[in-house]
């Protein structure tokens, strides 16, 4: 079974990410016996494309680096493309939220908005972002708390 993942973000941080994944995903299979797969990337400037099934990373980062946009990845059976990072968070499949934007110091924006679209939307996050903690903190260790007592 494979764990699915939708990049909100995919500047240097998650095009990064993106090619080491796909470096190594000979050793995530191994070592957490499961694949990874990317169904979703969803960029403010390079657009966004979803495939429940799965994206081609090697063809996204030739993509993205040829044309520096998504919405060049070729039109799959079932590809979709014009989501926004809120729908794409919301309505895909994925099991995981990789949060890499770019988030004002300030409000910790839009990266304090995307984690809490993903919690309520019952998905893992995980995030390069700062803000969220640092902003939140107190907030999200109450929310986590709740959540927790409620499985108990």
């Amino acid at each position: 079974m494979a764990h699915k993942l939708a990049f909100i973000g995919f500047g240097t941080v998650g095009q990064g990410l993106a090619e080491i994944l796909l470096k190594k995903q000979h050793v995530v299979r191994q070592e957490m016996g499961e694949d990874v797969k990317v169904v979703a990337i969803s960029d403010a400037i390079k657009g966004s494309v979803y495939n429940s099934d799965g994206l081609n990373l090697a063809l996204i980062l030739d993509v993205v680096k040829r044309t520096g946009s998504l919405e060049d990845y070729p039109d799959d059976r079932g590809t979709e493309k014009g989501w926004d990072s809120l729908k794409t968070i919301e309505e895909t499949n994925a099991d995981t939220i990789v949060e890499v934007t770019f988030t004002n110091v300030r409000t910790g924006q839009p990266a304090i908005d995307h984690c809490r679209a993903a919690l309520g939307a019952g998905k893992n996050v995980v995030t390069s972002n700062k803000g969220p903690a640092a902003l939140q903190y107190a907030s999200r260790r109450s929310a986590a708390r709740t959540l927790a007592s409620r499985a108990r």
